[in-house]
């Protein structure tokens, strides 16, 4: 794993979606588990955001869009962006670390794109 900052968004370089549960274990203080490819696990890691958030919001949903192909999930802890992502789970977690905890995760050879 590699680490920058800048502008208070930490950007972490991963190896493997396995990498991406440690972060996403670590940042959410959660128990070690396949957030990144398991649906359950995935919205365990929502039901601990909502419980813990006093201004909870969370929207998914699912759309074959010409703009992103191959794309079809688009996930948004925040009312006003989404995240992109190839499977529910990988959005997920993405745009939770991308929107609760200002970090920005890349893996080759996984796709999410990020509207800003």
């Amino acid at each position: 794993m590699t680490t920058t900052t800048q502008y208070s968004t930490a950007t972490i370089q991963l190896s493997s979606l396995a990498d991406l549960d440690q972060v996403v274990s670590q940042q959410f203080n959660l128990p070690q588990r396949p957030y990144s490819t398991d649906m359950r696990a995935a919205l365990e890691l929502v039901g601990q955001v909502l419980e813990n958030s006093e201004s909870a919001y969370f929207e998914i949903s699912r759309s074959e869009s010409n703009a992103f192909p191959g794309l079809p999930f688009a996930v948004s802890f925040d009312k006003e962006k989404k995240t992109y992502g190839k499977t529910a789970p990988l959005a997920i977690c993405h745009d939770a670390l991308h929107r609760l905890k200002s970090v920005v995760v890349t893996i080759p050879g996984s796709y999410y794109w990020n509207l800003e």
